[in-house]
């Protein structure tokens, strides 16, 4: 069992009904595997999202406004098409709307092409059975650059027990309770709110030195310091080079921020300890190999596509572990 969340008086505790709903039917760009796209198992548990087999619930904080989104497969994996239903306070404008749509399609990676990895790599000893079981699979940012940021902060040398609780803490101090669809979900809160606060009100909430990254990050937001539309457009390396200049994002950081946040597949720079103490066992069969000596396999073998050939063979491990129990992974997670 997680700890009780600490949280005062000024915490959240009102439910938002979202009673409003409008309804899209979008295609993504063929092959896009919903499940895999929607769920990725070895990603920590959060409370703004919610999924089950071809349907997905999610949180969105966009234009000041609190929505609640609801996807639902009802295509394949070769003739995609997603319905999904927008739930709001008050009507939507179609300006509203017509403005959305761009982003859903960012968020949820709806227009990359990744055609040419599965005629690359299918056949690979290593990758081909992970491409071929989850063909159609990319990374998807789902959340804001702002919200992406806080996750990887909390994740900053911390196990994955501590992270759920540093971020349900602030959920349940700044964030809000949306209700639809029979579900309630958490939702963000907007970076003014966090660059309003203390250090040591961060702290109280057990975020430790993370909390002056927290602050410093939302002033950068505030300040205009950053442009995430603007981001979505530039180079590999202006990317890089803009994210490495907000407060507390190392290389580490930025490098899983290019590929979670920005789409890139062929950036694999850095592997963090424990993720390359877990692909030693699945690749080399040992418990540790040298970062080096694992960057240069994907380089070498995966050429253009390193980070997404990483992404495959590292999420197909997570989904055996929803069916099967896999005692050594269990033992680095410690959830």
């Amino acid at each position: 069992m997680f700890s009780v969340p600490i949280c005062d008086d000024n915490a959240m505790s009102k439910i938002i009904g979202l009673g409003n709903m409008a309804v899209l039917e979008l295609q993504p760009k063929p092959p896009y595997n919903f499940n895999a796209n929607f769920h990725k198992p070895s990603h920590f548990p959060s409370s703004d999202t919610a999924w089950e087999e071809d349907n997905f619930w999610i949180s969105m904080i966009w234009k000041e406004q609190e929505l609640g989104l609801k996807f639902k497969n009802i295509g394949t994996i070769d003739e995609p098409r997603i319905k999904i239903k927008v739930y709001s306070r008050n009507a939507l404008s179609k300006d509203f709307i017509a403005n959305l749509i761009p982003e859903i399609r960012w968020r949820f990676n709806f227009d990359s092409d990744i055609s040419e990895f599965y005629e690359k790599f299918k056949d690979d000893r290593v990758l081909g059975p992970a491409a071929q079981k989850w063909k159609g699979m990319k990374p998807i940012a789902a959340s804001s650059l702002y919200e992406i940021l806080i996750v990887f902060i909390v994740l900053q040398n911390a196990t994955v027990r501590r992270t759920v609780q540093m971020l349900e803490n602030m959920f349940h101090r700044y964030g809000k309770k949306i209700e639809f669809e029979g579900k309630i979900l958490s939702a963000f809160w907007e970076a003014s709110t966090m660059a309003m606060t203390t250090e040591q009100e961060l702290r109280n909430l057990k975020l430790g030195y993370r909390a002056r990254f927290l602050i410093r990050i939302a002033q950068q937001f505030v300040n205009k310091e950053i442009d995430e539309l603007a981001l979505r457009h530039m180079s590999r390396d202006k990317t890089r080079e803009q994210l490495l200049s907000l407060y507390g994002i190392g290389p580490v950081s930025a490098g899983g921020l290019l590929f979670e946040g920005f789409y890139f597949c062929n950036t694999l720079e850095t592997i963090p300890p424990w993720e390359r103490k877990i692909m030693s066992r699945i690749i080399f069969n040992k418990k540790s190999v040298p970062a080096e000596r694992m960057l240069g396999f994907f380089r070498h073998k995966y050429k253009d596509w390193e980070a997404l050939a990483f992404h495959y063979i590292w999420e197909d491990l997570f989904w055996r572990r929803k069916h099967e129990h896999i005692e050594w992974l269990e033992k680095e997670i410690r959830l």
